[in-house]
């Protein structure tokens, strides 16, 4: 039931939800969304279907995001070929279905509603084109800021933040957080308003607007500060760019010292991002092929008498340019591919992930070895590890040659100034025991005289046992940032956008045939959950039969699955609410369904 509290005007009432909030001005206006037939307009902040409730009731929106509302069918076209080679990263959490626009605002625009005015600021971060609605009414001043704040000082997400940095020249997937200075800035404007309260999308009312924006900046300046002083970038473009991705923190850093670098050995060839073991019979082991050269320069040197030919070929991880030249490499030399055994879905229905960086090239996966796996191959012996570093789907090489010298193949998990953690499409988990705080014990385990090998790094690098350290004190200041920045019952809510994912994301069916849908999600949170399911299908798709709530034990994995009949050809959008621990994420996840 919406009510007014004592530190609303008479005309402004708030109802927290909990999927969204609803804010209702006078009998006839709503903010977010509204259930009342006596409304006659929805004022939307910004594009997200997991906040919007609108039903056929007409909406005024950012001008800057029409397109998301008024055409979406669009943005999904363009998505299901877009979405192999993607390095954009951008949240496909946006509308399914076309909305009702009564008109679109931006910043200095002004609304009446029964006497109410309201004032509209483009508020940008959360998404690119946000705008908030300041509403002054009975000497009060009541500001409606969508998800750029959450309750006191919190956030709903830090992965909706990804995006490009023009200016120093990185696409989405290398902003990590992009969005942030966008953010921060938008918080100030909104606190240059002194608004008496602010009224989120989704979290309670904000009684102090001004402490809570505060903290707000400050605890995302804190955690960001913890990422950039181990960026991982700053090896390749250098110490100006990094000052212009690391802007929001506005504050000194203490960066991680360079590790310590070396030429490669004599049997260790670099082609492009691919490295060639030499072995002394003259065979050759290749580790990654994604190179559109590599071939040809396998070809080179075997004409010039350096290999007779490629006895293998270990993929560190499944993005494309690791990936992509698997295939004419492995049937020029009859060559087996190995990869740790988590990979393999990724590796052989590379289509049915939403993840960066995929390759359209399936690949056997016969080959996938265990974590710990060895084999001796020629004076070399390789041990192949989990290194779920760069992203959740990656391998490590260790190789020893038979004088003692151990070599580590880190895929592109680590450069020397530290770690390639920039994309959180990548599936970076956050938690002792995994992710990066997992790779750096194992870095740690290994002989002093290690060096490490990242593909896109012609040096071999190492680091100290302090520089291991600081990297590790680094992960636990970023989860105690995060940890104050989360509404969630765990941090990892916050960044890994997959942690509800549909299997699989794409698929292609006839008209009459069906398809079985896995809705795959991790229990981040310490403590068993009942996760419970509520299928969204589009006309042209039939319900068949669905699970509707499943029990998952804490850190683990479990799966809801739905079974569809396709009634007609068209690209059809398949999403699904997710309810567990008091929270309701309406349209939250999304599944692709192209039928002929």
């Amino acid at each position: 039931m919406l009510a007014r509290s004592q530190s609303l005007p008479e005309r402004i009432r708030f109802q927290q939800g909990e999927a969204w909030n609803t804010v209702l001005i006078g009998e006839t206006t709503a903010v977010y969304g509204t259930t009342s037939a006596k409304v006659t307009r929805v004022l939307l902040t910004h594009a997200r279907r997991d906040a919007i409730s609108a039903g056929s009731v007409p909406v005024i929106v950012s001008a800057a995001e029409k397109d998301l509302f008024e055409a979406p069918g669009a943005f999904w076209e363009k998505l299901e070929t877009g979405r192999f080679h993607d390095y954009a990263q951008q949240t496909t959490k946006v509308p399914v279905a076309p909305l009702r626009i009564e008109s679109t605002v931006s910043d200095g625009d002004t609304l009446d509603a029964g006497g109410v005015r309201i004032r509209v600021l483009a508020t940008p971060g959360y998404t690119r084109g946000a705008v908030s609605y300041v509403l002054e009414t009975g000497g009060k001043r009541i500001a409606c800021t969508g998800d750029l704040i959450y309750g006191d000082g919190r956030l709903f997400d830090l992965y909706s933040l990804q995006d490009a940095v023009p200016e120093a020249k990185a696409r989405g997937y290398h902003g990590y957080a992009a969005r942030a200075g966008d953010l921060i800035r938008s918080l100030r404007t909104i606190a240059k308003e002194k608004p008496d309260i602010v009224l989120p999308a989704r979290g309670p009312a904000i009684t102090d607007p001004q402490a809570s924006i505060a903290r707000l900046i400050h605890r995302l300046q804190v955690f960001l500060q913890s990422h950039f002083e181990t960026d991982a970038l700053r090896w390749y473009w250098g110490d100006e760019n990094h000052r212009i991705r690391s802007r929001a923190v506005e504050r000194h850093m203490d960066l991680l010292p360079m590790a310590e670098q070396s030429k490669l050995p004599a049997d260790i060839l670099a082609i492009g991002n691919s490295r060639v073991i030499l072995s002394k019979s003259g065979n050759a082991f290749v580790v990654d092929a994604g190179y559109r050269d590599l071939l040809p320069e396998l070809r080179k040197l075997r004409d010039a008498g350096r290999l007779r030919t490629v006895e293998g070929i270990w993929i560190t991880h499944y993005h494309d340019d690791h990936t992509d030249y698997i295939g004419d490499v492995s049937a020029e030399f009859h060559s087996p591919v190995y990869f740790t055994d988590r990979m393999s879905e990724v590796m052989g229905k590379p289509g049915a992930f939403r993840l960066p960086c995929l390759t359209t090239k399936g690949v056997p996966t016969s080959g996938a070895k265990r974590d710990g796996e060895t084999m001796g191959w020629h004076e070399w012996k390789f041990t192949f590890w989990q290194f779920p570093g760069q992203t959740l789907y990656h391998g490590g090489l260790v190789a020893k040659r038979e004088d003692g010298q151990t070599y580590l193949f880190t895929g592109d998990s680590f450069t020397p100034s530290g770690m390639d953690d920039y994309c959180m499409q990548n599936r970076d988990i956050l938690r002792r025991g995994e992710g990066y705080e997992f790779c750096l014990r194992r870095i740690a385990s290994l002989p002093g005289n290690t060096w490490l090998l990242n593909q896109h790094v012609e040096p071999m690098f190492r680091y100290t046992s302090a520089q291991v350290k600081r990297m590790q004190a680094g992960l636990s200041e970023r989860s105690a940032a995060l940890a104050e920045l989360s509404p969630w019952p765990d941090i990892n809510y916050m960044v890994d956008e997959s942690w509800a994912r549909v299997f699989p994301y794409g698929s292609d069916i006839g008209v009459g045939e069906a398809v079985e849908l896995e809705l795959r999600i991790t229990n981040h949170a310490p403590e068993r959950i009942i996760y419970k399911a509520s299928w969204h299908l589009p006309a042209g798709l039939e319900l068949i039969r669905a699970d509707r709530e499943r029990e998952i034990v804490p850190r683990g994995d479990g799966v809801l699955r739905v079974r569809v009949r396709a009634a007609a050809a068209g690209l059809h959008i398949v999403t699904a609410d997710l309810s567990f621990a008091g929270r309701e994420l309406k349209e939250w996840t999304e599944a692709l369904v192209r039928v002929r």
